[in-house]
């Protein structure tokens, strides 16, 4: 004897499919046709497509349309039973009303922000930010602005790199950014970001340089069986030392921009209170 569900599937899978291989339009009824109801409710072929639609293609389709109708079927059942069940709906409908305002405050100040935010931060006012802030921001490691090329051995067009190398501008950067794209394993060529000492000493073999002996201006060439090693280094500061304004720039800007965002939306709620008094809206009942 067949399971009388298996059969329930395999109904619903005919027209699941014989729906499939009609020609869709965007005006086709084919999305609006029901596989299963419950209480009123009906589970419709649009609704296991659009979020089972890759895994029907991907693996065992019966599978896979029977296990979305079987759970979307619980579930309607136990929502429909906690509805006959739970006594305290009062409690619900009020956890669901703050649910729905919190949400819709969310949405308005967001709204808000976005249409009045002044968004703009001068070079000043980022100073001022850093000067009053930068104790509170530690280094836990040391942090570096460099570039690093991990180039295939042996080094190709040797001389005409060497001569880019040794006269970095802005247009020498993007021959090398070239220079890398056909030649190189990994290469770091943006000297104005900060770096990270964990985030580079993966590329970089132990024995030829470590966190102890990276310093300033130190420029380093060597290379192993396979590849050549090259590094420039601009500026360094170690975990003792005051992080540079360029470093905090991002977090300083969000700082900053946060800090708008709250005194924006306080003089927002003020200014509608005071309209809401003079409007005599508020009514004191214990005055």
């Amino acid at each position: 004897m067949f399971d009388k569900k298996y059969v329930l599937y395999a109904g619903l899978i005919i027209i699941l499919f014989t729906c499939c291989k009609k020609k869709e339009s965007p005006v086709s009824t084919n999305n609006d046709v029901a596989l299963v109801t419950y209480e009123g409710q009906e589970l419709h072929y649009a609704d296991i497509t659009e979020h089972v639609a890759e895994e029907i293609h991907d693996r065992d389709s019966q599978q896979v349309v029977g296990n979305y109708i079987e759970k979307w079927i619980k579930e309607k059942i136990m929502i429909h039973e906690a509805k006959e069940q739970v006594s305290d709906k009062k409690e619900i409908d009020r956890l669901t009303e703050d649910f729905r305002n919190d949400l819709l405050l969310l949405k308005y100040e967001e709204q808000l922000i976005k249409q009045k935010l002044d968004t703009v931060i001068s070079d000043e006012e980022l100073l001022d930010y850093y000067k009053s802030n930068k104790s509170r921001y530690k280094l836990e490691s040391t942090i570096f602005r460099f570039i690093f090329i991990k180039a295939n051995k042996p080094l190709a067009d040797a001389k005409n790199f060497e001569t880019i190398w040794k006269n970095l501008n802005s247009r020498n950067l993007q021959m090398l950014n070239l220079y890398c794209q056909n030649n190189a394993d990994i290469c770091f060529l943006n000297p104005e970001r900060w770096y990270k000492w964990e985030e580079i000493k993966q590329y970089i073999p132990a024995k030829f340089l470590n966190e102890n002996n990276i310093h300033a201006g130190v420029n380093r060439d060597f290379a192993d069986f396979e590849f050549v090693y090259r590094l420039n280094f601009f500026e360094v500061v170690r975990p003792n030392e005051e992080p540079p304004l360029s470093f905090l720039r991002d977090q300083a800007t969000q700082a900053i921009l946060h800090q708008r965002k709250i005194s924006l939306l306080d003089k927002i709620k003020s200014d509608l209170y005071e309209r809401e008094l003079k409007s005599k809206k508020i009514i004191f009942t214990n005055k």
